[in-house]
This record gives C-alpha cells, sequence and structure tokens, in this order.
C-alpha cells in the first residue's frame, strides 16, 4: 500500500502547494482590486472560499502521514510498551471509525449538492464538496496503513 500512497502524498503536496499559492494571489489582487479601484469581482471571495475548502481537506492526509495533525501527549509521553501500544490502537480504531463516517456523509453531501450551483460562480456545489470524501479516503487509507504496521510492530519496539 506504500507504494501507491507515496504518488498520491505527492502529487497532493504538489496540488495544495499550488492552491495555497493560487489562492493567496488571489485574495492579494482582490485587496488591491477593493482599495485601488474601488471594485471587487463578485465571484472574488466565493472563489478563495472554495479554494480554502479544498486546501483544508486535501491537507488532511499530507499531515496525518507526517504525524503533524495535533496530539495532547501528556499520557502517551509517559508510558510504553503494551499499554501505549493499546492506546495507539485504540486511537486508530477511533480515526478510522470517524474517517468512515466522514467519507459516507461527505458523499452523501456530494450527491446532495449536485443538483445547486454556487451563488457567484455558477459551478455545481458537488465539485466544492468533493474535497470532503477525496480528501478523508485518502487519510483513511493512509491511517489504515499505519495501523496495520502498528499491529505488526511488537510492543517493546514503541
Amino acid at each position: 500500500m506504500k507504494a501507491l500512497l507515496q504518488p498520491v502524498e505527492k502529487f497532493l503536496s504538489l496540488f495544495v502547494s499550488f492552491l495555497i499559492g493560487a489562492m493567496l494571489i488571489w485574495i492579494f489582487a482582490l485587496v488591491i482590486t477593493r482599495y485601488c479601484f474601488s471594485y471587487t469581482p463578485s465571484y472574488g471571495e466565493e472563489l478563495a472560499r472554495y479554494m480554502f475548502v479544498w486546501v483544508v481537506f486535501l491537507s488532511l492526509p499530507i499531515v496525518a502521514k507526517r504525524g503533524a495533525h495535533m496530539a495532547i501527549e501528556m499520557i502517551t509521553a509517559r508510558i510504553r510498551g503494551r499499554l501505549l501500544k493499546a492506546f495507539r490502537l485504540t486511537s486508530g480504531v477511533l480515526t478510522l471509525c470517524f474517517l468512515v463516517l466522514m467519507v459516507y456523509q461527505g458523499t452523501l453531501l456530494v450527491i446532495k449538492t449536485s443538483i445547486q450551483t454556487s451563488a457567484a460562480l455558477q459551478i455545481p456545489m458537488s465539485w466544492v464538496y468533493i474535497a470532503i470524501p477525496a480528501g478523508c479516503l485518502i487519510m483513511l487509507f493512509n491511517v489504515l496503513d499505519d495501523f496495520v504496521t502498528l499491529l505488526r510492530t511488537p510492543a517493546d519496539r514503541l
């Protein structure tokens, strides 16, 4: 599974970097047009908002793979061995359940919003919300891969 996930993570990293750069340039241009020319395109803020949704949900698997999500380590920093493995396995199961729920509910949201269009851009809202199940599904595979690795790792190596 790692052989499949590495190119996906690399693509996501490049795509999210591109989106962040595009969003930065776009918002800067909006500020310039608003204050210098007293003009803002009607779709300006909507496009920035939708790009932000994509950045957030497509960054989830990247951050999860690098172990950079926020964590409270007061307990896990003080324990070792079987207890630490039990904590991590429990955390993995709960995370997997949450991600399955997010993929399912995100897919339902995409289906429900396929007939709606955005106010200014006039694009299907499902294009905006497809980032939710896509990002969560990729993160699900990353967490599943880490979970399997954790199961195979002896408790005394943690």
